[in-house]
Parts: structure tokens; C-alpha cells; sequence
């Protein structure tokens, strides 16, 4: 399932949990992984605009010259030497790779390089710009909280996706991992389509019909053995209160089209909330 894990790490910040999670995956699923630390070019650039007025083109270009050599010093000492107590002992096949760049660019980069069955990253809200890969990869991209949950994994579908990959793939971790899984499915108050199979949304639809059809789902997942509950109220808040109440260990998202507003225009997507809201680890499968 994910044979090869990629985890970018930026020079901003460290997710020692991320390295953690990796373990945990790489020993369960018999996974390579490839660390990829990014040293961001905002923060060489930043640099460069502070010392812009009082130095000289020569001393700025060694200044930015010293904070690579500090950065690739950092990936050395800290990075791939954790690397190596966490996944040496372990058995785990990995590699690693420092590249200069901009974080989502320079994933996107590598995913379209090489194949990869996973994304782990580490959180912090204060670097949410990271997270734009989350609308670009078609590659399933687990976000690690520091929070530690249960044994839980919540997989949440709804009206605005085509709810085929996530309980496929929350099956199939359910199993591997031997978690308790616990299926939700929202019917979204705020945006009344459906969503098919190939991921175009409906024309507007009745709330009767959203419910009727979120019972035949959960008429299904019940006849595969699957517990499964049905809420109605806004995708995301309904989402971050089912994780709450059960301390969900994983939460598992799919590829919800959604869209709110008079002109039916996109505001802020799904997964940026969710990932700057819930307080649980979260796994997109797009």
C-alpha cells in the first residue's frame, strides 16, 4: 500500500513525529523512505533583503553561501542522524537528499521524478504556504499531529466526494494496522450537490435528496461490515467534531469538490482548514 514514503522536511522546521510516523509506517507496510530536506529560499532571500542597503553584492552572496553551509550542517548533525537511530535499527531501507528551494515546488518536483505510494509531513501553523501541495499531488499526503490519538481511524465521506478511495484505503489501514474503524458520512448543508464517481458535481439538490442518498451509503458500508453514522451540518466542523469526540489516531479525507459563496466560488479549500483546525493527524487520499 505505501511501498515508498517520501518525507520532506523544511529547514524552518523539524517534525521529530513525522520521523516517528515513518517507523511506524516503513515496519507495517514494509516501506523505502526518502527524506528530502529543503532548505527554503525565502529565508535566504529574507536574509539578503535585510543586509540589502549595507553590504556589498559579494558579501551578501557569502552571507546566503554561510546559511546553506549552516543548513546542510543542521541536515547533517540533526536530520539524517536521527535518521539513522530511527530506521537503522529498524531494518528500514531510506535515502536522503537536501535541495534548495521552495517547499511545495520542490515536492511537486520530486513526486513528478520519482513514484511515490505516500507524502508524510510534519504541522506547524505557522508555515501553512507548505500545504499547497495538497491541492496539486494526486499522491495520498498523511499530515502528522503532535497530538496522539487513539487507535481510532475516522473515515469521513460525504455528498461532495466520490467516496470510493477512502473506505477502500481505511479498509485496507484498518487491517493492517489493526485500528477500529469508524466511517462518518456529512451530508454538507452548505453546498447541495453530489459529487460522482469521476468527481463532477450535480446541479443543486434537495436536502431530502443528499439524506436519502447518504443512507444508501450507509446501507452499504453496513452490508461490508463497516460501522457508519451520517450527520448533517458543514464539512469541516462536523469532521473536527467527530475526531474530538473519539481521539481519532488518523483521520481519513477524501477529494471533496466544494464550494460555497453567491458565485459558487472557492473561499479557503477543506484540507487547509481541516489541517489548520483538527488536532488530529489527517490523511488526504486524493
Amino acid at each position: 500500500m505505501f511501498e515508498k514514503i517520501l518525507l520532506p522536511i523544511s529547514s524552518e522546521f523539524y517534525p521529530r513525529n513525522a520521523m516517528r510516523r515513518g517507523v511506524f509506517l516503513a515496519e507495517k507496510f514494509g516501506s523505502s523512505i526518502k527524506i528530502l530536506y529543503i532548505i527554503e529560499e525565502k529565508t535566504l532571500e529574507k536574509a539578503d533583503r535585510i543586509s540589502d542597503i549595507y553590504r556589498t553584492q559579494y558579501e551578501k552572496e557569502e552571507t546566503e553561501s554561510n546559511m546553506e553551509q549552516e543548513y546542510l550542517s543542521v541536515a547533517d548533525r540533526i536530520v539524517f542522524e536521527d535518521a539513522k537511530k530511527f530506521f537503522d535499527g529498524k531494518g528500514i531501507q531510506f535515502d536522503g537528499k537536501v535541495i534548495k528551494g521552495e517547499f511545495s515546488d520542490v515536492i511537486k518536483d520530486e513526486i513528478e521524478r520519482e513514484r511515490y505510494d505516500l507524502i508524510l509531513m510534519g504541522f506547524e501553523k505557522g508555515c501553512l504556504l507548505h500545504y499547497r501541495i495538497l491541492e496539486n499531488s494526486d499522491i495520498p499526503i498523511w499530515i502528522e499531529s503532535a497530538a496522539e490519538g487513539r487507535e481510532v481511524i475516522l473515515a469521513v465521506c460525504s455528498n461532495l466526494a466520490p467516496n470510493q478511495k477512502v473506505p477502500e484505503i481505511s479498509v485496507e489501514l484498518s487491517r493492517t494496522l489493526g485500528w477500529e474503524l469508524r466511517m462518518l458520512y456529512v451530508v454538507d448543508t452548505q453546498d447541495n450537490v453530489e459529487v460522482d464517481k469521476t468527481g463532477l458535481r450535480s446541479g443543486r439538490k434537495s436536502e431530502e435528496e443528499l439524506i436519502s442518498a447518504g443512507k444508501s451509503f450507509l446501507e452499504e458500508m453496513t452490508r461490508n461490515g463497516i460501522k457508519a453514522s451520517m450527520v448533517k451540518g458543514i464539512l469541516e466542523k462536523e469532521t473536527i467534531k467527530a475526531a474530538k469526540k473519539i481521539g481519532a489516531g488518523l483521520v481519513v479525507v477524501g477529494r471533496e469538490q466544494k464550494k460555497t459563496g453567491i458565485m459558487g466560488l472557492s473561499f479557503k479549500t477543506v484540507k487547509k482548514k481541516l489541517v489548520e483546525k483538527c488536532n488530529y493527524s489527517i490523511l488526504f487520499v486524493n
